[in-house]
């Protein structure tokens, strides 16, 4: 394994000057070079087929599950805040999807109409470890959780209400239509959720960050291999 080192100059302190990655580590199994996981796998390819390149994107998940193993306590985690047990489900795909770009997501249900005391002392908790949250409200109906949340806590929150067929359309308005002072976002399906938290970690989270842009790129090549697919001339 190839590390490389830097040196503060104003402290004079020992710094690892790069990001474990396949990239710029060489990274061998139980030090087997045969068994080796970093973009020389890449670079020793004659020629480039199907195959190798499936090889190579293993090797590359292979290295991001090791680095994820790294970090001992939770630098991003989204809340789940949901106002009936009716809202699991919406909670699930939410947690789901976090699990991709390796966030931890936890799921609860409180009312903050019926027990407001007691949503606060929940956020209240989360406020309390250290742990870099954002929190996700899933309320039906008339949305409370995600004004009271955003009135009550400096950390970011989404509101992610459940859309019925009858009255979504009137319903949308209690997570849109803000009073003054609230600085809540609103989108509409689960996935969003998860994907705008994960935008907000990974300003200052390189982790979460690589997960994303991996995700933008792979729908980038899609669409190339689509357009591909109805212009082969092209």
């Amino acid at each position: 394994m190839k590390v490389e080192y830097g040196v503060d100059q104003e402290t004079g302190e020992l710094l690892l000057s790069d990001l474990i990655d396949s990239d710029s580590w060489r990274l061998w199994p139980s030090g087997d070079k045969r068994l080796m996981k970093d973009k020389q796998v890449y670079r020793n390819l004659q020629e480039v087929t199907d195959k190798d390149l499936e090889k190579v994107k293993t090797n590359f998940s292979w290295v991001a599950e090791k680095v994820g193993e790294f970090t001992k306590t939770p630098n991003a985690r989204i809340a789940v805040f949901m106002g009936a047990a009716s809202d699991m489900v919406y909670g699930q795909k939410v947690q789901k999807e976090a699990q991709n770009f390796g966030i931890d997501c936890d799921l609860r249900i409180t009312s903050a109409h019926k027990q407001t005391d007691q949503t606060l002392k929940i956020a209240a908790q989360y406020e309390s470890d250290g742990v870099p949250t954002v929190f996700v409200a899933i309320a039906g109906r008339s949305n409370g959780l995600g004004p009271v949340l955003s009135g009550n806590t400096t950390y970011p929150v989404i509101n992610c209400p459940p859309m019925t067929p009858d009255w979504g359309a009137q319903d949308v308005w209690s997570s849109l239509r803000m009073p003054s002072g609230l600085g809540c976002g609103t989108v509409l399906t689960p996935e969003a959720a998860a994907i705008h938290a994960a935008e907000i970690f990974a300003l200052s989270n390189h982790q979460v960050w690589s997960r994303l842009r991996v995700r933008q790129l792979n729908t980038w090549a899609r669409l190339i291999k689509d357009d591909s697919k109805i212009n082969p001339e092209l």
